[in-house]
């Protein structure tokens, strides 16, 4: 029976000892005397490429400062991260829409017998992208009179309602341009 009281009383003693031990570093009272101090913001160099479904490519690049990680992060969760390292992140976005380039200046016309994309009207404009060859002779005539007028893309649906319709005239394999 002794032994088992001189087990509690131990017990007992550690109990107590332990409290002072934790009540005199609490970790509250650190931190109100700790000096709070501010990170600065971080400095990266920032790359940013849009890749869009008529194949062109923008890329921007610029120096940004990140204050919250979890802030820069959400900012771009829609973008798929390519390369990071120390002060430089590289993201790249898919972009499910014609580029501002080409609705801007492209037209759909007819070289040499080819659906091609023209920067401006067809008549002596540089060509952006050639598709396939087209049997001209099988043509509605006014379909070939707006190609020769050219076509002008202003929206995604524009640019995809013209390449379906005269895949129906295609007489060859795709033309790589």
């Amino acid at each position: 029976m002794s032994k088992l009281w001189l087990s509690l009383n131990v017990l007992v003693l550690v109990m107590i000892g332990c409290y002072f031990i934790f009540e005199r570093n609490d970790p509250m009272e650190e931190m109100e005397t700790s000096p709070v101090v501010a990170k600065e913001p971080h400095t990266i160099e920032l790359k940013l490429e849009k890749k869009y479904i008529d194949g062109k490519t923008e890329v921007e690049e610029t120096t940004t400062k990140i204050s919250s990680m979890e802030d820069f992060w959400s900012q771009y969760q829609q973008w798929t991260l390519v390369e990071q390292k120390q002060g430089y992140i590289h993201f790249k976005q898919d972009v499910d829409d014609i580029s501002p380039y080409l609705k801007t200046y492209g037209y759909f016309g007819i070289d040499d017998g080819v659906l091609t994309i023209f920067e401006g009207v067809p008549v002596h404009e540089e060509v952006i992208q050639s598709f396939y060859h087209i049997d001209t002779n099988e043509l509605e005539s006014h379909l070939l009179e707006d190609l020769e007028d050219g076509i002008k893309i202003k929206t995604k649906e524009d640019y995809q309602q013209v390449i379906e319709t005269f895949r129906t005239y295609q007489i060859s394999e795709p033309v790589n341009s």
